[in-house]
């Protein structure tokens, strides 16, 4: 009972958000206007319709022209009386229904509105967290009254890592405003995405070296898709690259390429850390990051925002299964031309 209500206690407290209330009953307004327009031409056609039928049926009827008058006049009334209680009642029900329909029209648009807000305001502090931190260790490094070039070096070094991570940001933030919307003007080839993912692999296999990490691939097969090379290399590197951040030294990353049931299927699996269960619906996310602490690099959470950008644009569908402390496995699939 208390979901009905709390409609009102929002309007009473003027708790809910200024501007969608008021377009709430803007568009409440709308539909009642409407509705009440469509009630009266059809009320006044039909009393009017009505009173014709009856006058002409009781007119010959009465010998008397007084009584004939006074059975018109006492059935006119309650024929008005009548029709004035229905359209009152279908006004009042009409209402209450349409503050219903404009909530829920003006729903999927406050969701997005509310979503575009926790977004620049996320972008806004993970942009300004390096800033701060550059600003500090140069600031730092100009009180020094004895300059130590050692010193002076890790101050330096610390600032461009700073800035080299903001630029990385502000280029996936780039990327994924290019990628919205762009599917009708991707230039689709026919792709071998086994050559792309060996390709990835062979780029970053001397990072997972760096870190003890073996990193291996499995698809020794061309399997072809429409696509954009590029894209593709960019959605298959994210995804090594987080499988990197999140698998500790001694572990492993084995990506897999194949074909089934006219399917291309891209499988990256790793012995990381893995991901709660309560944070899998949300990993697709923007500058959504399950565990800050426990990831090896720093990243702003962009990286699976794209590779999902890129998969929806190429039709293809990606999902996650992953269980902490036992690793993740990532499964991306395509349809492959017919």
């Amino acid at each position: 009972m208390k979901k009905y209500w709390k409609p009102f206690a929002e309007w009473g407290t003027g708790s809910k958000h200024s501007l969608f209330w008021r377009a709430r009953l803007n568009l409440t307004a709308l539909y009642i206007g409407i509705i009440a327009a469509i009630v009266i031409i059809f009320s006044f056609t039909l009393y009017y319709s009505l009173v014709k039928n009856i006058r002409d049926n009781v007119e010959g009827n009465f010998s008397n022209d007084q009584v004939q008058e006074l059975v018109m006049g006492k059935t006119t009334d309650q024929l008005q009386m009548t029709i004035v209680f229905v359209d009152l009642a279908v006004l009042g029900i009409s209402s209450v229904l349409s503050y219903v329909l404009a909530g829920r029209t003006l729903k999927p648009i406050q969701e997005t509105m509310e979503k575009q807000k926790q977004f620049t305001a996320d972008a806004s502090h993970e942009l300004r967290t390096p800033l701060t931190v550059a600003r500090t260790n140069l600031e730092v490094a100009l009180r020094e009254k004895e300059w130590d070039k050692e010193k002076g070096r890790s101050f330096i070094t610390n600032a461009i890592d700073e800035i080299t991570l903001m630029t990385k940001l502000t280029e996936d933030l780039l990327t994924l405003s290019k990628l919205e919307g762009r599917e009708k003007n991707l230039s689709f080839g026919k792709i071998n995405i086994t050559e792309i993912a060996e390709r990835v692999v062979k780029k970053m296999r001397h990072m997972a070296t760096e870190r003890n990490i073996k990193l291996s691939m499995e698809g020794s097969h061309a399997v072809f898709l429409y696509g954009e090379s590029g894209a593709l290399e960019r959605l298959v590197t994210n995804i090594v690259s987080n499988a990197l951040a999140f698998t500790k030294s001694r572990g492993s990353i084995h990506v897999t390429v194949y074909e089934r049931h006219a399917k291309a299927i891209v499988t990256i699996q790793d012995t990381g850390i893995g991901i709660a269960k309560e944070d899998l619906p949300h990993v697709f996310e923007r500058l959504y990051r399950a565990d800050k602490a426990r990831s090896e690099t720093r990243g702003a959470g962009l990286g699976l925002a794209i590779a999902e950008e890129i998969t929806r644009n190429h039709h293809g569908t990606i999902r996650i299964e992953s269980e902490l402390g036992k690793g993740t496995l990532v499964i991306i699939t395509f349809p492959v031309p017919s």
